[in-house]
């Protein structure tokens, strides 16, 4: 598949005519092969422009290396490492080293994991398994805006490294016209004013900023910095308010929960110390995780019940700390346990998930395919009601999943509701047979 020309472009550009380096951190080893296949396959790139490197020390090594003889770096790190998490290693590249460019690769996470790579500053993430494509897009747009106001703010930010705070404020003005309320202009603003010592009016510019976005965590960030030892009150509240957009940043916990102990708050420090502590022990838990769905999930066809061993492991381990993310566990587990007829046992654990979290249309139509597995087609049609009330687009998710809500609607008599989930699984899929064959039943029977 042939790629976004101006991407192929952009990318060949920086790594053969502005001699780039990509430095990857990374244990993925089909992963490093795919990116060796983009980069001197796909691009055709003749330079020495890759190292991989599985230690953090030798990564920052080389990024240091680099960036003493002025050329420019793009790091490609994992989230996870060896199964740990590799925040620490993203955290130093980008406050030792802003100017390289970083590019964060993950499974599907989080939005609290999300927010906290974001909070840090990657340029980028890219969630696996990508196509090669799309790998060249985002390494393309990690090194080089992709847009008029991307990259009026890269020049702004290159000016208030010099000092040009006149030429900042010049460029904040000229996004403002090109969009109005601009909150990336509000911050570069309140940039300028506080390199001149402008205080109140850089605090005008982060709060119109936060108006503006009130999930953008830089002007909180901003604001909490502008009060903190002038105004505890406002510390706090800005403290708090980064605390419930990015919940997983152990340092601020900490933080907010010093303000406490200074206001004589001890309730309030214990509950945000423990929610640290439980932080850090939710970054260590993470290998344990992840080994243990490895596991299972190496074994899930083979052996069913020895994967709902190890879910039921897993789950147990977390103890009473579950939470949403382990939505996808629950799910696994009811697929293994329906797998050796033990659709009961999978109504039981849905409803566990489901104390966990009630709205989560996926459990829900899982434990409908299981009062199917034991013939209950009037409690999977309840389930099917449910998830249509929560996400009223969720039939249309795959052909299959239409299918299966025909098919309880079907055996309860409910015949124009089967044939509407029908039409959809056909729309999706004209050849899909199983959904062909129930619908010619329908037609046999007159109904």
């Amino acid at each position: 598949m042939a790629t976004v020309p101006k991407f192929d472009q952009d990318l060949r550009d920086y790594l053969e005519n502005q001699a780039g380096m990509l430095i990857m951190l990374s244990d993925d080893q089909l992963f490093v092969r795919a990116l060796r296949t983009a980069v001197f396959k796909t691009l055709g790139i003749k330079t020495d422009c890759l190292q991989v490197v599985l230690d953090p020390p030798q990564a920052l090594k080389h990024i240091r290396e680099r960036l003493i003889r002025k050329l420019p770096v793009l790091v490609l790190a994992d989230r996870l490492l060896r199964g740990k998490q590799n925040t620490e290693f993203l955290r130093t590249v980008k406050t030792t080293f802003p100017e390289a460019k970083l590019l964060v690769m993950t499974q599907e996470t989080s939005k609290s994991d999300l927010s906290l790579l974001y909070e840090i500053g990657v340029d980028s993430i890219l969630t696996k398994p990508v196509s090669l494509d799309t790998l060249i897009e985002k390494m393309a747009g990690a090194i080089k805006p992709q847009g008029k106001i991307s990259q009026l703010v890269q020049e702004a930010r290159t000016c208030l490294e010099l000092g040009d705070t006149a030429k900042v404020k010049q460029i904040a003005q000229e996004i403002l016209r090109l969009k109005d309320k601009s909150p990336v202009a509000f911050m570069l603003l309140g940039d300028a004013f506080l390199a001149e010592d402008r205080r109140d009016e850089a605090i005008r510019s982060y709060e119109a900023a936060h108006v503006g976005a009130r999930l953008y965590l830089e002007p909180l960030k901003k604001l909490a910095d502008a009060h903190k030892e002038l105004d505890e009150d406002a510390y706090l509240r800005y403290l708090r308010k980064l605390d419930v957009i990015s919940p997983l940043n152990t340092d601020r916990k900490c933080e907010i929960g010093k303000v406490y102990v200074r206001k004589n708050d001890m309730e309030h420090a214990d509950k945000y110390f423990s929610a640290a502590i439980a932080n850090a022990q939710r970054e260590a838990f993470n290998q344990v995780d992840r080994i243990v769905q490895e596991i299972a999930e190496v074994v899930a066809e083979a052996s069913p019940d020895l994967a709902e061993k190890y879910y039921v492991q897993l789950l147990e381990m977390k103890g009473d700390n579950l939470s949403v993310d382990d939505m996808i566990t629950f799910n696994k587990l009811g697929i293994a346990l329906r797998r050796q007829g033990k659709w009961r046992e999978a109504v039981e654990n849905y409803k566990k998930a489901l104390t966990v979290s009630p709205s989560d249309e996926r459990i829900i139509y899982n434990m409908g395919l299981a009062y199917a597995d034991g013939q209950l087609h009037r409690m999977a049609v309840g389930a099917y009601e449910q998830v249509q009330r929560i996400a009223p687009e969720f039939y249309k998710t795959a052909p299959v999943v239409a299918f299966n809500m025909a098919s309880a609607f079907a055996l309860t008599k409910d015949i124009p509701t089967a044939r509407h989930y029908l039409a959809a699984a056909l729309e999706m899929d004209p050849g899909h047979a199983a959904s062909r064959r129930l619908l010619a039943r329908l037609e046999q029977l007159g109904v």
